[in-house]
C-alpha cells in the first residue's frame, strides 16, 4: 500500500461550498421523505406500508440524498473536528422547516420562528471561532 500525499486543506470558498452542498442535500433529502411519506397515506406501520414505500420516488430521492449527503458529510469531517462541525448541522433546522412551509404549507408559529432564530445566533457564534483547535 502506497502513502497518499497530504492533501492542502480547504480555502474558505470550498469549504463554503461543501456546507452548502451539505445543507441543499439534507434539506432535499427531509423533503423527500416528507413527499414519500405523503404517499404512504394512512397505512399503518409494517410490511405492507414498507412495500409501498419502495414504489415511491420521494423514498428513492431520500436514500440517494442520504447516500450524498454521507459523501459530503465525510468530505466536512475530514478538514474539520466534529465538535464543530456538528453543530453547524443545525443548519437544517433553519431550511426544512423553510422549505416545508413552501412545499407542503406548513405552519411555522412565532414560537418556531424564534427557535429558528436562535439557531442562526448559535451558528453565527459557532462560525465566528477564530480556528486555533487542538488536532
Amino acid at each position: 500500500m502506497s502513502a497518499l500525499a497530504p492533501t492542502q486543506a480547504p480555502s474558505r470558498w470550498q469549504q463554503i461550498l461543501i456546507w452548502l452542498a451539505f445543507i441543499v442535500l439534507d434539506t432535499g433529502t427531509q423533503i423527500a421523505f416528507k413527499w414519500g411519506a405523503e404517499g404512504l397515506g394512512d397505512m399503518d406501520f409494517g410490511l405492507e406500508m414498507l412495500a409501498k414505500s419502495v414504489t415511491l420516488p420521494g423514498v428513492w430521492f431520500a436514500v440517494i440524498g442520504y447516500l450524498g449527503t454521507f459523501l459530503v458529510w465525510m468530505a466536512i469531517l475530514r478538514d474539520m473536528p466534529l465538535s464543530r462541525a456538528f453543530p453547524m448541522t443545525g443548519l437544517v433546522y433553519i431550511t426544512v422547516p423553510l422549505f416545508a412551509w413552501g412545499a407542503f404549507g406548513e405552519h411555522i408559529s412565532l414560537l418556531r420562528a424564534g427557535g429558528i432564530a436562535l439557531i442562526i445566533f448559535g451558528v453565527v457564534l459557532l462560525g465566528s471561532e477564530d480556528g486555533h483547535e487542538g488536532a
